[in-house]
């Protein structure tokens, strides 16, 4: 990683952590600008202003925080997707415990809110609200691995399956790139 990249980063992981308040004025300007707000108050992924100030509600600083460490340790996340006819089965396993505790809290986390009914604005993927906006759409489930996660999602659903299949390759590009393609996502 570059320089250049690495302030990116450190800049983007300051402000999603709230160390940038999205609740002053100049501040949602500024998140507004960084996560590529366009017409209509927009960024690329369909989030407005009000959405990324959710995003860092408290009852989402869990999720991000888990979401940011993640980026963090990236690299020391292994990851396999079949892709299926219907959908995919990931494995994504680390040798370090704190890396596999993560791993296990985020997709425990993310299909508790599923299940509730609780979206999470995740502006990084455009996957994730399609996902949120239709849980009925298809189905889910995981296996705790003592090293990681097993994940499986199918649909009879064509479209949803593309979106399974988009999100998918999505986490391998964080897995495999970290925070620069977080970034590029957002772009």
């Amino acid at each position: 990683m570059n320089r250049r990249d690495l302030l990116k980063s450190v800049f983007s992981a300051l402000a999603m952590l709230g160390y940038v308040r999205a609740n002053d004025a100049r501040a949602s300007g500024m998140m507004g600008g960084m996560m590529g707000m366009g017409s209509g108050g927009k960024n690329s992924g369909g989030q407005d202003a009000e959405g990324m100030r959710a995003m860092m509600s408290p009852e989402n600083r869990g999720p991000m925080r888990t979401g940011m460490e993640l980026f963090r340790h990236h690299a020391q996340v292994h990851r396999t997707v079949t892709f299926l006819p219907d959908g995919v089965h990931a494995v994504s396993v680390s040798e370090n415990a704190e890396t596999a505790a993560l791993l296990q809290t985020h997709v425990t986390e993310m299909y508790q809110r599923l299940a509730e009914d609780r979206p999470f604005p995740y502006p990084m993927s455009r996957s994730v609200p399609v996902m949120f906006a239709h849980p009925a759409l298809y189905q889910r489930k995981f296996v705790l691995l003592s090293n990681g996660v097993a994940v499986t999602e199918t649909s009879s659903d064509p479209e949803m399956v593309q979106v399974i299949h988009a999100h998918a390759r999505e986490i391998t590009r964080f897995v495999q790139y970290g925070m620069p393609a977080m970034m590029r996502s957002m772009m």
